[in-house]
């Protein structure tokens, strides 16, 4: 009884010592929606460089002069949405670049991602051949480097079984000044970015204006960006959560974010925004074009389950995951049909069936066969469809 009494004695001090960040420091319920981002003389774009998002993007488009920031393609009005996916990123990676290889890739005004399609989306974003590095970085992924350092106990007794510094490292220097410097070219050239974290304490959507904190003269744009690029690809458990600081009422307090996949798989206009009024505005005939990139399947395959915790748990996460990008898909048609919008989405189909090392969160080969599999659709012109089954 008494080892037993010190082991909990023991388990209680490693919690309490384990985070810095206590929940006096955090913004509380009855104030979180009106914390302040940003230092004051900073944003001079007259565009936020975040929204919740049940908010409608209103700041791309001046009712009054009938204008808008956007400079659209030749083509029209592009959006690309980027789903999350983990590994299976390597999938968008290899439809993208099939696309820009095939003379087939839409210029895109508008690009959404969250989590694995959060570390594609930049690339696309500032485009040429950053869509070569983006296949690099996305086959490089291991679990020795991003993982890191691993703990299971640390998943009860701290914020996640990996101390996070693995993923932030490589988004770090993935993203680096140069990068960052070719973002902001591209937010001043009329494109936008969006990434999508999850507000944890609220569970709501957050939308970072990516590509105007690129272009901002804020202290901290380089290390803001890079969490949140961390925050929205960091699954809860796995890596800890990003403490990103706020103003409220002039003290400063921090806001807890994490992967943006637990609050919407991928978004194109949270809000139900009509993105025609911008065409209309640009002298855009065509309706506005949207491709949905689904880093994953959109249907369960059937699979006999051994009654084991950690696989049934599997299964229901992964069960759980395809729902919900079923439902952001049907909630995108929906809009897209009422708004007069042309959507069409592709996915990781039922005839891909490389094997997959479960051990692995990051198997090369796997994930190597994934990128092929998206090239090929791609460059066979096998990839969109305009109807979910």
């Amino acid at each position: 009884m008494k080892k037993l009494s010190l082991v909990l004695f023991c388990c209680l001090v490693i919690s309490a010592c384990s985070s810095s960040h206590g929940l006096d420091q955090r913004v509380q319920q009855s104030n979180y929606e009106q914390a302040v981002f940003g230092v004051a003389g900073v944003n001079t774009s007259n565009e936020p460089f975040r929204f919740w998002g049940g908010e409608a993007p209103n700041f791309l488009y001046n009712q009054e002069t009938n204008s808008s920031p956007l400079q659209p393609s030749p083509q029209g009005l592009n959006i690309l949405v980027l789903s999350g996916g983990g590994s299976n990123g390597a999938y968008g990676a290899g439809v993208l670049n099939g696309l820009r290889d095939a003379g087939a890739l839409p210029e895109f005004s508008i690009i959404t991602g969250v989590s694995a399609g959060a570390l594609i989306a930049p690339f696309v974003y500032v485009g040429g051949d950053e869509l070569t590095t983006m296949k690099t970085v996305m086959l490089d992924l291991n679990d020795k480097a991003i993982l890191g350092n691993r703990n299971f106990l640390n998943t009860l007794f701290k914020d996640a079984f990996s101390n996070g510094e693995g993923l932030y490292g490589f988004i770090a220097a993935t993203f680096d000044d140069a990068m960052i410097a070719k973002m902001a070219l591209a937010q001043q050239g009329g494109k936008r970015l969006f990434i999508g974290t999850t507000h944890f304490d609220s569970g709501r959507q957050v939308i970072w204006n990516v590509g105007a904190i690129a272009n901002s003269e804020l202290p901290n744009k380089q290390a803001l960006i890079h969490q949140i690029l961390t925050a929205s690809s960091s699954i809860p458990g796995v890596f800890p959560p990003q403490f990103i600081k706020v103003d409220m009422a002039g003290e400063m307090r921090e806001e807890l974010h994490v992967d943006g996949g637990l609050s919407a798989q991928m978004f194109m206009d949270p809000s139900a925004y009509d993105y025609s009024q911008i065409s209309q505005s640009l002298g855009i005939e065509q309706s506005p074009q949207v491709f949905v990139v689904r880093n994953g399947a959109l249907k369960m395959p059937y699979k006999p389950l051994k009654d084991k915790g950690v696989e049934l748990i599997g299964r229901s996460v992964q069960s759980l995951t395809v729902a919900q990008s079923r439902g952001d898909l049907y909630r995108m048609f929906y809009f897209s049909e009422k708004n007069g919008f042309n959507l069409r989405f592709s996915f990781v189909d039922s005839d891909f069936n490389a094997p997959k090392n479960k051990k692995l969160m990051f198997d090369q080969a796997y994930m190597q066969a994934l990128f092929d599999y998206g090239y090929q659709k791609a460059t066979q012109q096998q990839l969109w469809q305009s109807e979910l089954q």
